[in-house]
C-alpha cells in the first residue's frame, strides 16, 4: 500500500512540473479570438509545410479566420498566428527571411547568428537600408522544405520565439513578433525560342 501511494505521489510531482505554466502568443493575444481561429498542434499535425502555409492563407481568405499554430517549449506553451499577406505593400527591407540553416539577407549569415541578426533587424529603424524601417513594421518570413512537418516547423520556431523573447527582456520594449510562412515556389522555364527551321517564311 505504501509503495502504491508512494508511487502515487511521484507521478503526482512530475505531472505538476511538465505542466505548462504560461502561454504566450506571437505576436500578442489580442489577434487570439477563440470563434475565429483555427488551432493547430505542431506535434500532431499530418499537414507538411506547403500545407500550413497554404492553409493559413486560404482559411483566412475563404473564410476571414486565422490558423494559429501550437507548440510546448518546456512549460510554455506558444501560439504564432502567422501573419497573411493581403495585398498591402510590405517594402522587402521589413522582411527578414529565415531558413532552416540560414538567414537570407546581405551575404547571409548561419542560423546560429540568428539573435544578433534579429536585434540589428528589430532596432535597426531606418539606419542600415536593408534592414527595418521600425520595429512596428519588422516582419519575419519562415521559408522551409514545402515536405517537411509539424515538427522541423516547431524546431525553427522555437529557436526564433526564444532569440525574440530574450531581445524583448534586454531592452525592456514592447516589440512585437509577426511572424510569416512562405515557401519558394518553382517557376516553370520560359520555353526555348524557335529554331530557325521553325520560323514560317513570310512571317
Amino acid at each position: 500500500m505504501k509503495k502504491l501511494l508512494l508511487l502515487a505521489i511521484v507521478i503526482l510531482i512530475i505531472g505538476c512540473e511538465n505542466k505548462t505554466t504560461e502561454i504566450r502568443y506571437y505576436p500578442s493575444d489580442r489577434e487570439f479570438q477563440k470563434d475565429s481561429i483555427q488551432l493547430i498542434g505542431l506535434d500532431t499535425t499530418k499537414l507538411n509545410f506547403r500545407q500550413l502555409t497554404n492553409k493559413s492563407a486560404e482559411f483566412y481568405v475563404d473564410e476571414g479566420k486565422q490558423v494559429v499554430v501550437e507548440f510546448d517549449d518546456g512549460k510554455i506553451k506558444k501560439r504564432v498566428i502567422p501573419y497573411v499577406y493581403t495585398g498591402g505593400l510590405i517594402k522587402l527591407k521589413n522582411i527578414l527571411q529565415l531558413k532552416s540553416d540560414s538567414i537570407l539577407i546581405d551575404d547571409g549569415y548561419s542560423i546560429s547568428e540568428l539573435k544578433r541578426i534579429l536585434k540589428r533587424h528589430y532596432l535597426n529603424k531606418g539606419e542600415i537600408p536593408q534592414y527595418s524601417d521600425s520595429p512596428e513594421r519588422a516582419l519575419v518570413e519562415v521559408t522551409i522544405d514545402t515536405n517537411q512537418s509539424g515538427k522541423e516547423l516547431k524546431e525553427l520556431l522555437t529557436r526564433l520565439t526564444r532569440s525574440f523573447d530574450e531581445i524583448k527582456g534586454e531592452i525592456n520594449d514592447s516589440i512585437e513578433l509577426r511572424v510569416a510562412f512562405d515557401y519558394f515556389r518553382q517557376i516553370p522555364p520560359p520555353p526555348p525560342p524557335p529554331k530557325p527551321n521553325d520560323i514560317i517564311k513570310g512571317e
